[in-house]
């Protein structure tokens, strides 16, 4: 079972990742709203993923990439309406995959699994 930290402050958006994760069965899921409350979670957690949301509250969510990543050495998938704005390209190395918002359940079903592969 691996354990997937969702990074986001959008409470439908929790919920669409809950339900999500949960149709896999396999997957734990935790669910942070700010990049503080992900930083504790992640200290406290062997986290195998991390989902992140670009634009949060209290800070970046490439910033914050990188700071989990430092906790745990665990693939990034990136979450972002603001698409055209996110230069993946040059993310690569930090990001693993980048999901657009809206969220498609089974588009980002298949890109958890592959990733956790």
């Amino acid at each position: 079972m691996a354990v997937i930290l969702y990074v986001e402050d959008h409470p439908p958006a929790q919920l669409l990742m809950q339900a999500i994760v949960e149709s896999m069965t396999a997957h734990q899921l935790i669910v942070a709203s700010t990049g503080a409350e992900a930083h504790s979670l992640a200290a406290a957690h062997s986290v195998d993923l991390y989902v992140v949301d670009l634009d949060l509250p209290d800070t970046d969510g490439i910033a914050l990439a990188s700071v989990l990543k430092a906790i745990h050495a665990a693939p990034v998938l990136l979450v972002s309406a603001y698409g055209e704005s996110v230069k993946y390209e040059s993310l690569k190395t930090l990001i693993h995959a980048y999901l657009p918002k809206p969220l498609d359940p089974t588009y980002v079903a298949e890109i958890i699994e592959r990733t956790l592969a």
